[in-house]
């Protein structure tokens, strides 16, 4: 690039080039670019961390991903006009896209009326988390209907095992980075502290008639003694998650791809074009009653 040309001027006359006259460089300098103008932050290639990677190339439809994150906002009456028009009846599929979107977000806390963005924060999702929650239920009942609006495959063995569906969900229709993990192995002599601890509060004697000698029957128990607490809704402790940690479950990510999209405080798209089209109906329907 000539020191007196803009880089606007020079991705411009890259992207003018024919294909088979770029080098490899100049192809990768119009990726660079390309993913400069969709993230902030990226200044440098060493700056396109994995996670920004995985969803530069694994989501075809980002823009889809937001308004998707902008229906989590509207009310119902709002997701209820797309219904009323006559035109084009369900078109957006607002309603039942926005329950379902409704309930995953109980799973990860996030609120409405807030930058839906700034609220995913770190966590790791169980089956047992999915299970008992609404939004398993509502996609068990309507997983047909969903697959289609959302060209989404929900497999026979959502019922039994819905980690995989619940990560595609949260990744492919909403854009929050995350991951499916399936710890392997396990070195017992990491959790003494574990074993001590149920063993301080006479856990294993009280409950499992007494303190196993070999440390993969402690685990057993305590992995057991971890469950009912779950099913009470009792808070674990800070051993007790990193036995937990090793069951398979989702990660959603610490650091989430800054897609600028994401970023904007710019009016609700979707609400603006259903009232905007409440606008016309309304027109339409004085103008007839006006003769």
């Amino acid at each position: 690039m000539n020191s007196k040309m803009s880089w606007n001027a020079y991705i411009h006359g890259l992207t003018n080039k024919p294909h088979a006259d770029r080098t490899d460089e100049e192809n990768f300098t119009l990726l660079l670019a390309d993913i400069m103008a969709t993230y902030e932050g990226i200044k440098k290639p060493e700056d396109i961390t994995e996670e920004i990677e995985n969803h530069y190339y694994g989501i075809k439809d980002k823009e889809l991903t937001m308004i998707h994150r902008e229906i989590f906002d509207l009310t119902e009456q709002d997701r209820k006009i797309d219904i009323e028009d006559p035109c084009r009846p369900g078109s957006w599929h607002l309603e039942r896209k926005g329950e379902v979107i409704d309930r995953l977000c109980e799973i990860l806390n996030i609120k409405k009326k807030k930058n839906f963005h700034s609220q995913i924060k770190h966590a790791r999702i169980y089956e047992e988390d999915i299970k008992d929650s609404k939004w398993y239920r509502y996609v068990l009942q309507y997983q047909h209907e969903l697959r289609e609006i959302f060209r989404y495959e929900i497999g026979k063995d959502f019922e039994e095992a819905p980690l995989k569906y619940f990560k595609k969900f949260c990744f492919n229709i909403m854009g929050i980075s995350c991951s499916l993990e399936q710890p392997k192995g396990c070195y017992l002599p990491d959790f003494d502290n574990l074993w001590k601890e149920h063993k301080r509060e006479d856990i294993y004697r009280k409950h499992y008639g007494g303190t196993p000698k070999a440390d993969s029957k402690k685990r057993i128990c305590s992995d057991d003694w971890i469950n009912k607490k779950i099913e009470k809704g009792e808070k674990l402790t800070r051993a007790e998650q990193q036995l937990r940690a090793l069951r398979k479950h989702v990660e959603i990510h610490r650091k989430q791809p800054q897609y600028k999209r994401y970023l904007s405080s710019q009016e609700n798209s979707i609400l603006s074009k259903l009232q905007n089209k409440q606008r016309i109906k309304n027109t339409q329907q004085n103008r007839r009653s006006t003769g």
